[in-house]
């Protein structure tokens, strides 16, 4: 049985040519593209050249071993959604552990069955082949988005602007009964207005070039907080940060991160008084852990799956005004910074808003 794509290229990195010239025999059945690398030096030439679908990688090299090669390969964005396969001669369970470790996708022991390395060379191909789809899908849904969106804008922007004048130049020559009907028209303008930046602004946090550089979350936070709650001076609002480290990040997409995630929690804390929101931090080897908990409307965690998706709600627009795009360009903003971002939450009990993000940059 052939491949989901038998022009997928292969690289292998040994410097044993009997080990070389076993797994190109078995792969060659399938038609894949082979090159070789005798070294770590040679594969990182290759890679550079023409990147391959996947890499199966021995453990033990001349001049750099494997698992030092792999960690290369997963720090770098270019390569590191390369599937790695390494090829040991045991499977000795501390090596194992360490594969996997760094990133590693599959392990092969040496001398392998034919069938078993044919498979789980087969079963990462169409991994890699399925996560480029749906990669490709993604930035078409996109550029679709970002296109929409601007077309949209300016007559949208044509629509408020006559409802306005309508207001206030004709507003004595309409009839009662019609004035409610302009300022709903207005209103529904500005409200769809509001929902093609939203649709702009996931487009943003998608495809706008990462630029890092040493962003105070603590102070950031403060600044945000103060502006967001500087036209609600009468509201009860217990709030606390930090503290807070200095991180490595985009400072226009975390701060759009930090807004979208400090408004969710003021505006689900509206009918509680006081409330209540705490923004933590902690850390691991590798990465910050930041939490903002609050006490507000919470949610069904059984709904928790929709959070992340563009438009998806869990509260009505009545009670909770909003486009449905935040926690999507959220989603979008860590993962871009190689972090991930997950809720937790119970119906009127409050929610926890966890993002983690590395301490070096990817």
């Amino acid at each position: 049985m052939q491949p989901a794509d038998f022009h997928a290229k292969i690289l292998i990195i040994d410097d044993s040519p009997e080990s070389i010239a076993a797994a190109a025999a078995v792969l060659k059945t399938a038609d894949y593209q082979l090159y070789v690398a005798v070294n770590a030096h040679i594969a990182m030439e290759l890679i550079t050249q023409q990147p391959p679908d996947l890499i199966l990688l021995d453990v033990r090299m001349p001049d750099v071993d494997g698992f030092a090669l792999c960690r290369q390969l997963k720090s770098q964005p270019v390569t590191a959604a390369i599937p790695v396969i390494f090829l040991t001669a045991s499977d000795d369970e501390t090596n194992i552990r360490t594969a996997f470790s760094l990133g590693a996708s599959d392990y092969v022991t040496k001398p392998f069955k034919k069938s078993e390395l044919l498979a789980r060379v087969n079963t990462q191909i169409q991994l890699r082949q399925q996560q480029q789809n749906l990669q490709k899908a993604y930035q078409d849904l996109d550029a679709f988005c970002a296109s929409v969106a601007h077309d949209l804008k300016s007559p949208l922007l044509t629509m408020e602007q006559l409802a306005a004048i309508l207001q206030q130049d004709y507003a004595d020559q309409l009839p009662p009964t019609a004035q409610p009907i302009t300022a709903a028209l207005a209103t529904k303008a500005q409200e769809t207005i509001a929902i093609v930046d939203h649709l702009l602004a996931f487009s943003r946090a998608s495809k706008s070039a990462l630029r890092y550089a040493p962003i105070d979350m603590q102070r950031l936070l403060q600044e945000l907080y103060d502006e967001l709650t500087a036209e609600e001076p009468q509201r009860k609002i217990e709030f606390t940060v930090g503290p807070l480290p200095i991180i490595a990040g985009d400072p226009i997409l975390i701060r759009q991160l930090l807004q979208n995630i400090l408004s969710n929690a003021l505006k689900y804390t509206r009918y509680k008084e006081p409330a209540q929101i705490h923004f933590t931090c902690s850390e691991t080897n590798r990465e910050y852990i930041f939490c903002c908990k609050d006490n507000g409307a919470g949610f069904d965690m059984r709904g928790a799956h929709r959070l992340f998706h563009v438009f998806e709600r869990l509260h009505s627009e009545r009670e909770f005004p909003g486009s449905g795009v935040g926690l999507a360009i959220c989603q979008r903003i860590v993962q871009r910074h190689g972090g991930s971002i997950r809720l937790t939450g119970q119906p009127d009990q409050g929610a926890e808003c966890w993002f983690s993000l590395p301490k070096k940059p990817k």
